[in-house]
């Protein structure tokens, strides 16, 4: 065992044997380095296995506490390999650093109520402004409103007119689940694009932004729900060239952005010269308890994405609650933001990893891998003689939660016989195991059917 490694061990039965409790503070980095005879930097990695894991958390200038997540964990849900969700638990998000979050919250709002300003709280979305630039969005305080998510956004942009008169929807296919299911539901007029491991075909998208009259081409370039792929450079830019060339607008769908960073990315936004690119972003991944977004809207819009907003509030409330606005207020204002998503994101780099180590030996004629390069999910595509309603029951009975990746298509004729995995609520320590048990699985399950 690497010394790192033997801290972090210790560190962890402490907890565990009730000698340091949740809420206390552990002995300095300095403490420790000398008691373990090593080096700072040694002390820190110890502390950063145990944050990737939701054991402890840092605050700034104070140094390490003990999060509540270990004890619970041991008790709750031990057995149970959970490949089918992308929605983390609540306690994803320690309880105690929540509470810090919520106490500094209720100061900084304590004198405010909700108004009915479809915008929110000023002081939020001025900070908000501030705080996009770090991901290459850069916008006035008109073009930003909060929301409670990304299915209300598109919602209300769905009901808009747009300045180019046109009334289809284009949607990538395959793509998130909820979107699909709102527009069947509003009896929109919709095409779809395939979308693979490749990214979309330029030539045929150029063609139905010529020919079919599109009003807006919803998309998730990256950390992309079910694929786990990004799009390139090339096809960014290209993607937002042709936007321009035909008057199409383009909705992006970031809901990851900072959550898992990719070097030297710059979202679609960023290539639009401030026209015809709508930005959207969700917090939900990263605060599960709370229910706030945003959107970044172009100049030629914000008059009519206001109106349209104010005439949702009869329909459902748009805008978040004030204990979520507050809450991503104090969080963008301490280090707590920042510290979290780096968490998910060492996290989840550690997680994809695995997953690629262990499905590369894969036989890609019975499963095939896709993706798995950014965000939480990625597909398997499986050989079509395999059943996946029974291949997710025999999972079932082996303690592996998967779900199919059938909702995922607007048109379900162009499912492709695939699974969704998410790496959001599996812990480290089991990916390779869940991994390793679900491909034995799928081969039982298609030795019977040939």
């Amino acid at each position: 065992m690497l010394k790192y490694e033997k801290i972090a061990h210790d560190l962890k039965n402490k907890i565990l044997n009730g000698e340091i409790l949740p809420g206390e503070r552990f002995e300095s980095i300095r403490f420790l380095s000398k008691e373990y005879n090593c080096s700072k930097g040694t002390v820190i990695k110890a502390f950063d296995i145990l944050r990737y894991e939701h054991i402890v958390y840092s605050k700034a200038n104070s140094g390490f506490y003990v999060a509540d997540d270990l004890l619970r964990d041991e008790e709750e849900n031990g057995n149970i390999m959970d490949l089918g969700t992308g929605n983390p638990t609540v306690d994803t998000f320690s309880i105690i650093e929540a509470k810090h979050v919520l106490n500094i919250a209720v100061d900084l709002y304590r004198n405010n109520s909700l108004e009915s300003d479809v915008r929110g709280m000023s002081s939020l979305n001025e900070l908000m402004v501030d705080h996009l630039e770090n991901y290459d969005i850069y916008c006035k305080t008109e073009n930003f409103f909060l929301t409670q998510g990304v299915i209300q956004t598109v919602s209300v942009l769905s009901r808009m007119e747009f300045p180019n008169g046109n009334t289809r929807v284009l949607l990538e296919s395959p793509t998130y689940t909820f979107c699909n299911e709102m527009m069947h539901s509003l009896g929109l007029d919709v095409v779809t694009i395939n979308r693979n491991e490749e990214g979309i075909d330029l030539v045929e998208l150029e063609r139905i932004f010529k020919e079919e009259s599109i009003k807006f081409f919803y998309i998730v370039p990256r950390n992309h729900n079910p694929l786990g792929t990004a799009l390139s450079h090339s096809q960014r830019k290209e993607i937002v060239r042709l936007a321009h060339q035909y008057e199409v607008y383009i909705v992006e769908d970031d809901y990851f952005n900072d959550s898992y960073a990719i070097p030297k990315y710059s979202p679609l936004y960023y290539f639009s010269d401030f026209k015809n690119c709508i930005y959207m972003k969700s917090y939900s991944k990263l605060f599960p308890y709370i229910r706030i977004g945003y959107v970044v809207v172009p100049d030629d819009l914000t008059d009519s994405f206001s109106e349209a907003a104010d005439e949702n509030y009869f329909l459902s409330y748009h805008m978040p609650d004030l204990v979520s606005q507050a809450t991503l207020e104090a969080a963008v204002r301490s280090d707590i933001l920042v510290t979290n998503a780096q968490s998910v994101s060492d996290s989840l780099t550690q997680k994809l990893k695995i997953a690629r180590e262990v499905t590369r030996k894969w036989d890609s004629k019975i499963a095939e891998h896709i993706g798995g390069d950014c965000g939480y999910y990625s597909t398997i595509r499986l050989s079509k003689v395999i059943d996946v309603e029974q291949l997710i029951r025999e999972c079932e009975k082996n303690s592996i939660i998967v779900s199919s990746n059938r909702m995922a298509f607007y048109n379900k004729d162009d499912y492709d016989n695939s699974i969704r995995i998410s790496m959001s609520r599996i812990k480290i320590k089991q990916v390779s195991k869940a991994l390793t048990l679900l491909y034995e699985i799928i081969n039982e399950v298609y030795l019977t059917s040939l």
